[in-house]
């Protein structure tokens, strides 16, 4: 089924391009956790590590600093996404964890024009949260 916006709800439509964002960025959510959590690990692997300068450039390359840096942005990222469930009722946030994250359907708990108008929703939220809109 393909993705598209709800129109008939003005408040929530987003341009197509911000709407797509919002959608790939809430889909990437599974693959973020993992990256958080092998990050993690390795900081934690890793107390101390050397800071290396390159003899070319003379810049210095800190693999320990980076990955810190790259875990703070994936964090405050899934922080966001998982905070605008928030503006979903309770009983439509595990269909939409289903078709979202899992690839799934919805379910049959609720008619699908529902489900979408929630879907829309949660992603206009997303991409407010992001600073996408």
């Amino acid at each position: 089924m393909k993705e598209y916006q709800q129109k008939r709800m003005k408040e929530f439509v987003m341009p197509e391009t911000v709407y797509r964002q919002a959608l790939w960025a809430a889909k990437d959510l599974p693959r973020m956790k993992k990256r958080i959590e092998e990050m993690t690990e390795k900081i934690n692997a890793i107390s101390i590590q050397t800071v290396r300068e390159s003899r070319a450039t003379g810049a210095y390359s800190d693999r320990t600093g980076n990955m810190a840096s790259e875990l703070a942005g994936l964090t405050v990222r899934k922080e966001a996404i998982e905070s605008a469930l928030d503006s979903v009722p309770e009983q439509y946030r595990d269909g939409l964890c289903r078709k979202l994250f899992e690839g799934l359907d919805f379910g049959d708990e609720f008619h699908p024009n529902t489900w979408k108008k929630w879907q829309q929703v949660y992603l206009y939220n997303v991409a407010v949260k992001l600073g996408l809109y």
